[in-house]
């Protein structure tokens, strides 16, 4: 009988002896920092002696050990991959950051973003046997999420004469982490940060195209006036100036979160005239006209020019022919729609694209 029962204790002990063996470690830096809107990848090490359910989760608290605090309010940032047998096992896992994600230091007084990570038997995922990879036993990794990564920088010399009834291409860089609204507006203001003086008055005159995410990306945008836009000169203690700006498509008045392209906070100005600041141009149309149907510079046979230039606004060359003898139609397509000046060492023209 004693016998019989010592072998049971021991068969027991020998039973409940095998349990489930898994543990976890954070390998990423600690801190880590990420833009709203763009992604992270952590690092860590797993041991699993069966199949384990695993849980990644961006939390807000006021304490490093985030549930030991008074707050602790976990974000819709989450991971939940299932991971397999392995031991002393490398991992990766990538959490995407929302653009729209309030970032750290818009956190109330105390409160900080922590990564909270575990695993559990998938049987049992919020069982007592879970395992997480809190550092030195206390600490779970903290997460600083910043503004969301764009910049814009124009590329134009200010300031700028068009024309009312004509049209101006801005050309500017821009960097975005992710698709971002743009807006180009021109404002009325006293002071050349408009929005810190008096008077600012938005006009009608607002373009707001949709970016795509890319690093010092180079374009332009065209402004068009209105016939009937008034001249700077009729202006009454105030100019005209350029805003741009990009902002989160999702929150395109996001205010703090916006990227202008003041320089010093200021903006650019423009000068809208009745005339170009150019000089007029004095040509015959029966040697070298544009047409509009075609893109096409056109040019009579009997037009003779030692080199064509073309110049947008700005004053930047954007076309040099050296030699157009036998040229009779020059394909302007390319160019991007604006104003333009042709110059030859005989003639002038101003044309539309």
């Amino acid at each position: 009988m004693i016998r019989t029962l010592f072998s049971f204790l021991l068969c027991f002990g020998s039973i409940s002896s095998i349990t489930a063996q898994y543990s976890i470690s954070y390998d990423s830096a600690n801190p880590v920092t990420v833009a709203a809107g763009e992604s992270i990848v952590l690092d860590y090490t797993y041991t699993a002696s069966m199949e384990v359910g695993a849980q990644f989760q961006i939390f807000e608290t006021d304490n490093a050990a985030i549930f030991e605090g008074s707050t602790a309010n976990g974000t819709g940032v989450a991971e939940f991959p299932t991971l397999s047998i392995a031991t002393n096992q490398a991992g990766q896992i990538t959490l995407n950051i929302p653009p729209d994600f309030p970032s750290s230091a818009s956190l109330a007084s105390g409160i900080e973003y922590r990564i909270f990570g575990k695993l559990s038997s998938a049987g049992n995922p919020d069982g007592m046997g879970d395992v997480d990879w809190r550092i030195g036993g206390t600490e779970y990794p903290l997460i600083v999420i910043t503004p969301p990564a764009y910049s814009i920088t124009y590329d134009f010399t200010a300031p700028l004469t068009v024309a009312a009834g004509e049209s101006v291409t801005l050309n500017y860089t821009y960097s975005a982490s992710m698709d971002v609204g743009s807006q180009f507006q021109i404002f009325e203001a006293d002071s050349p940060t408009i929005f810190n003086g008096s008077t600012n008055t938005g006009t009608s005159v607002n373009v707001t195209p949709n970016l795509t995410a890319g690093s010092d990306v180079v374009t332009s945008v065209t402004i068009d006036i209105p016939t009937d836009f008034p001249q700077s000169s009729t202006l009454s203690g105030t100019s005209y100036y350029i805003f741009g700006k990009l902002a989160n498509a999702s929150n395109p008045d996001g205010g703090a979160l916006d990227a202008t392209w003041s320089v010093n906070g200021n903006y650019p100005e423009i000068i809208v005239s009745g005339v170009l600041s150019t000089n007029e141009f004095d040509f015959d149309k029966k040697e070298m006209y544009f047409d509009y149907a075609t893109a096409s510079l056109v040019l009579s046979d009997s037009f003779r020019t030692e080199g064509l230039q073309i110049y947008n606004t700005n004053g930047k060359r954007v076309l040099n022919m050296p030699n157009v003898d036998n040229a009779n139609q020059i394909n302007l397509s390319q160019l991007p729609r604006g104003l333009y000046i042709v110059k030859t060492d005989i003639t002038s023209l101003k044309f539309i694209r």
